[in-house]
């Protein structure tokens, strides 16, 4: 039978909810050897960015990743979170091809392009 990705994150999820670090540990070994047994290992990455998302849900949060040129300022960091209802798991990414600007992910889902890149691909695409 086939699983999907969601389906083995929310099953991590649930079977690590409230267990101790050791049984966590044997949970994790069965889980990998249950992986490779419907090869499904393949998928771990995103079974694993599933089991985040699900994991940040129940507590009410929301996932934020913020790629930028150079780190962002603290002033920043709190209007994103300000944005998110103060419900944001901020992580911060450097990525130098941006040229400039920013993005965000949020979720995974929801994109904001205001990168320098982003702005020179639209100009040039109109050309």
């Amino acid at each position: 039978m086939y699983y999907s990705v969601s389906h083995y994150g929310l099953a991590l999820k649930e079977a690590l909810k409230g267990k101790s670090e050791k049984e966590r540990k044997e949970i994790l070994k069965r889980f990998l050897l249950l992986l490779r047994k419907n090869h499904a290992g393949a998928n771990l990455v995103q079974i694993l960015q599933k089991y985040e998302y699900f994991l940040l849900k129940e507590s009410g949060l929301s996932k934020v990743v913020i790629e930028s040129t150079d780190s962002i300022s603290a002033e920043m960091r709190r209007e994103i979170n300000k944005a998110m209802g103060g419900k944001a798991a901020l992580r911060e990414k450097i990525n130098p091809k941006l040229l400039g600007g920013i993005t965000i992910l949020i979720n995974d889902e929801v994109l904001i392009d205001a990168s320098a890149s982003h702005q020179l691909e639209k100009l040039f695409a109109r050309v």
